[in-house]
């Protein structure tokens, strides 16, 4: 009878880095193009937006609001590690300081910095398989000394049959969880296997949360 193989010796076949790197950058391809339904709920107030985005590679990023009429136009646009804001009742576009990276992007649970580095996961942090049970794999990522970055700790729990994110846990520098990410909704677009749905949840609002839905992805390999 041939033996199991053991969680530590699964876990060492596990390239980690290249792993977390593939779960991030699923949703690119040279091109990508995609619709989008945002959903916003927090303790004051709730809306909705629908926003088509287009990305180059992992470099260049594009999001434009269509609705509502009152936010209809309004742009985020990143390039690299910069990223500016098209306001079209004010006709400026306005740079997003370093200091404002933290801030929310369009209102919602994600801030400006998860789009600019969101899909930089890989060369931001080091990387260390945890355990591996059945499919699915759990990464902590810590930040490299040099890294700019908000986070003190991430955790991934990965499918490894289709390399899709299940649920990302991020902690504040002392250790406590601040918020969770959670997708579901896994189609195959392209022949890539595609989360639709990603949920994000403050840890210290249970109430609050952003819905991001894929209505219409499309691929360029």
């Amino acid at each position: 009878v041939k033996p199991a193989v053991s969680m530590a010796e699964s876990a060492a076949k596990i390239d980690a880095q290249a792993l977390i790197r593939k779960v991030e950058t699923q949703y690119q391809g040279k091109t990508s193009y995609a619709i989008m339904h945002m959903r916003i709920v927090t303790d004051a107030w709730s809306r909705e937006l629908t926003m088509e985005s287009w990305s180059e590679g992992r470099d260049k990023f594009i999001a434009k609001i269509l609705s509502p009429k009152k936010e209809q136009g309004t742009t985020s646009l990143k390039i690299g590690d910069d990223m500016w804001n098209y306001l079209p009742k004010i006709d400026k576009i306005i740079k997003i300081p370093s200091s404002l990276m933290g801030d929310s992007w369009m209102g919602s649970h994600l801030t400006n910095d998860d789009l600019v580095k969101e899909n930089k996961i890989d060369k931001l942090y080091t990387f260390e398989i945890e355990k591996v049970e059945k499919s699915v794999a759990t990464v902590i990522c810590t930040p490299k000394p040099d890294a700019a970055i908000v986070w003190g700790k991430v955790i991934y729990r990965v499918d490894l049959n289709k390399t899709v994110p299940i649920d990302i846990d991020y902690y504040d520098e002392d250790g406590e969880l601040v918020r969770t990410m959670t997708f579901d909704k896994v189609e195959n677009i392209s022949g890539r296997w595609i989360p639709l749905r990603m949920i994000v949840k403050p840890v210290d609002k249970p109430d609050e949360m952003t819905e991001l839905d894929r209505k219409s992805t499309r691929l360029n390999s």
